[in-house]
Parts: structure tokens; sequence; C-alpha cells
């Protein structure tokens, strides 16, 4: 008889759970019917007191919040951006900070955004939550040579 590791929702929790290889060899030498069990490993064992403490699935499961950015461009300053890493924050004019990555910077924008840079972006949701895209400097146009990095060369 072959076996694989499988997923069992628990009658109790509702939780998942894998039923092991080792648990169903543990059944057939025994030879008991190689069936999975009701309830995961968590409700199996302990006090049913212990357990109570433990969040419902429900509540586990609930996304969490996410700051209320709205849509259109918005204004606010990097916190700070890592060039080698290619990412950074941005902190919201309501102060929450947004993450971005050079992907979301506006195509031709040089990459390079010291502490406190001055830009605007757009909201986009990810799977990972929010994130700047369209990141551009709010003084782009008019931007003097000493703002931008150097090659070392003097004029």
């Amino acid at each position: 008889m072959s076996f694989r590791d499988t997923w069992v929702t628990c009658a109790e929790c509702g939780e998942q759970f894998v039923f092991r290889v080792e648990d169903q060899r543990r059944q057939a030498r025994r030879g008991d019917e190689v069936a999975p069990p009701e309830r995961c490993p968590s409700c199996r064992s302990g006090p049913r007191e212990e357990r109570s403490t433990r969040p419902k699935p429900e509540a586990a499961r609930a996304p969490k919040k996410e700051p209320a950015f709205g849509t259109g461009p918005r204004e606010g300053r990097v916190k700070w951006y890592d060039n080698q890493k290619g990412y950074g924050f941005i902190v919201d004019s309501s102060g929450e900070d947004l993450f971005f990555h050079r992907t979301g910077i506006v195509p031709g924008e040089e990459p390079h955004f010291p502490d406190g840079t001055p830009v605007t972006y757009l909201v986009e949701r990810t799977e990972k939550g929010p994130q700047a895209v369209d990141v551009e400097r709010m003084d782009a146009g008019d931007v003097d040579s000493d703002a931008r990095p150097t090659s070392g060369a003097s004029v």
C-alpha cells in the first residue's frame, strides 16, 4: 500500500493539518484501518481550557486592515531608499509608511531618492499589501545638478 501526506480539516477547530505518511504507516502496522483523524494534533492534546484562548479560524484568517490611501495621485516624502537593494519606503501625508520598488519608479526617473525627497505616486494593491507605483520627484523638472549623484569628476 502506498501512503501520501494529505490535508485534513479538523472537525473541532476548522484548521487544516497534514495527515502524515508516518501516521498512516503506524495505523497500518497496528492493523487499524488507515483513516485520517477527525481532529488536529492541537485539539487531540492538552486540556480544553488551554485551547479556548486560541483565536477562532475566522479571526485568524481575517485580512489585516490596510490604511485608507484613496485613489488618484498622492504626495509624500521618501523615508529611505536603498539604491543597491532597489526598494524603500515613502511616508504618506497621513503618516503611513508605503513600500516602493525600483520597478514602480516612473520610466526616465533616476533612481536616486535621498531621505526626505518629496514625491508623487499612485497606490496599487498587491497580494502583499499596498505599494507605491509611478513614483516621481515633485521637483523633477527643476532639479539642480547638486541634487544628483556625480561620478566624482569636478567641473
